[in-house]
């Protein structure tokens, strides 16, 4: 039986080559490690075949900004996964993956990118391709440990995720077009959450619309901001009885988030398309001049609900070291699900609606994810 290729956008950055490594480490798929740069991609691509059998790994020279050359790399592959900064060509990528009859999976955060494929939600269904969304660490598990919570009560009253990420940034080499995306998410930057059955705009001029959640030694108890995800949108139909819910996040550092990012935001406000690139770089200076140790990456699921009658409570804390590795490792996680048909139909999903969420964790923690409950 013919295995089967996987073609990833920005295959030698960061995320994309470790997505890859546990691509190749999991299944019997095959990877194409694509970007602009041929000599990056060939390197990487030897790399992995000298640590992994079968010589499933190969480099391309590809621009995803251009749709020909988009639609003959990704033709004989099952799946195009976009693990670069290329949101802006999501419209290109949806259209080379309905034109050669490809599935999508991609592990990038922006709204715009979610409003194209919105777009074209229909078509994809009516083509029968299989379009997931929103993918890895968050997005991507905060919905699906909302979704495992609800497993575990009668009824699910109240489902929090906070996330804590303290990364060495000083010692990454980031892309400009990284930079440059990272800026523009604060450009709309949206902190809707679950309230009494509603969904609420946070307000910034008062602490009662932040979360305090305790993170544990190193980190400790956090104040967090709320911050909209695509894919919470569908819990509360999933779920009637889920009153409060959202998910929240940890800071930067204290320059960053008390100076540098109301600024930043002041930027993108008044030039949205020539400030992004600016206020990226004041982002980038900030968080590798004032970033400091302890680093990690942690996620926190706080749930109450009914069982047996009874109140109950469910905590699940989740963490890994690098914030890299704990993007690769849930995405890679949702494309074994991919692979083996589990989850696999026509249709946009997010990954958080899409997967199963027992099985995510069980496959995350055996790639190396901690798990305390």
């Amino acid at each position: 039986m013919k295995q089967p290729t996987i073609l990833i956008l920005g295959g030698y950055g960061n995320t994309g080559n470790l997505l890859a490594r546990f691509l190749l480490q999991e299944s019997r798929a095959s990877v194409i490690l694509a970007g602009r740069n041929k000599a990056k991609a060939d390197s990487a691509a030897a790399e992995l075949n000298h640590s992994f059998e079968g010589n499933r790994a190969s480099g391309l020279a590809l621009d995803a900004s251009d749709p020909q050359a988009l639609v003959a790399a990704i033709e004989g592959s099952a799946l195009l996964v976009a693990a670069s900064s290329t949101a802006q060509y999501a419209e290109t990528c949806a259209r080379a993956c309905l034109s050669a009859g490809v599935d999508y999976f991609d592990v990038q955060f922006s709204a715009k990118k979610v409003k194209t494929l919105r777009a074209r939600s229909v078509e994809i269904k009516n083509s029968g391709r299989c379009f997931i969304t929103e993918g890895g660490f968050h997005p991507g598990l905060p919905a699906a440990l909302i979704r495992y919570a609800a497993t575990q009560f009668d009824e699910i009253h109240t489902a929090n995720v906070g996330s804590v990420i303290q990364i060495d940034w000083a010692a990454l080499d980031i892309a400009e077009s990284t930079v440059i995306e990272m800026a523009g998410e604060f450009s709309d930057f949206d902190m809707h959450f679950l309230q009494h059955g509603r969904w609420k705009k946070a307000r910034m001029d008062i602490v009662m619309d932040t979360l305090k959640m305790d993170f544990g030694a190193p980190f400790f108890e956090q104040n967090c901001m709320p911050m909209w995800l695509e894919e919470l949108r569908p819990l509360p139909a999933m779920f009637p009885t889920l009153k409060d819910a959202g998910f929240f996040v940890g800071g930067f550092n204290p320059v960053v988030d008390n100076l540098l990012l109301p600024l930043l935001m002041l930027i993108v406000k008044i030039a949205p398309q020539k400030g992004l690139k600016p206020a990226g770089n004041l982002l980038l200076w900030g968080l590798k001049r004032f970033s400091r140790p302890p680093y990690g990456t942690r996620l926190k699921l706080e749930a109450e609900g009914l069982k047996n009658g009874e109140s109950a409570r469910l905590e699940l804390l989740l963490s890994h070291e690098d914030g890299y590795v704990f993007t690769a490792i849930p995405a890679a996680a949702a494309i074994l699900q991919y692979l083996d048909g589990s989850i696999r139909k026509p249709g946009l999903f997010t990954q958080g609606e899409i997967v199963d969420p027992k099985r995510l964790l069980e496959d995350m923690q055996r790639m190396g994810i901690v798990l305390q409950a």
